[in-house]
């Protein structure tokens, strides 16, 4: 696709350039909520609101300071962008390595239900 690679969200420092995308991934992020023993506090619904909140900032400052345009993604952009979603391997590999199939098969149905609630509020930013 001949794309550049995303600035990360969580280092906006300095002078990133958010016009071709933003990366809201964190390692050892996961679909179901963060607790206190998770690798990654960055679970997917922390990140569909760093989404909402990097959009809602975006049209801000897109308003106030023309000179940032150049760094950052056009209010047309966020509806005709491509959104990719890679997220749940962590929570696979978590109970695949502490539970026992039964249990596995039991938690596929809540892993599914937090991406389609994830996506239901993400979805009407558009």
């Amino acid at each position: 696709m001949n794309l550049p690679f995303f600035n990360a969200y969580l280092d906006s420092v300095g002078a990133p350039n958010f016009q071709s995308g933003c990366n809201y991934a964190t390692g050892g992020s996961t679909i179901l909520a963060a607790k206190a023993n998770s690798i990654s506090p960055f679970s997917f619904g922390i990140q569909v609101t760093q989404f909402i909140r990097f959009k809602a900032r975006v049209f801000e400052l897109l308003e106030k300071d023309k000179r940032q345009r150049k760094f950052l993604p056009s209010k047309n952009s966020f509806t005709q962008g491509l959104y990719k979603f890679d997220i749940g391997q962590n929570d696979n590999d978590a109970a695949f390595s502490s539970k026992s199939e039964d249990q596995v098969v039991a938690l596929i149905p809540t892993i599914l239900s937090e991406l389609e609630t994830g996506l239901q509020v993400f979805y009407p930013f558009f």
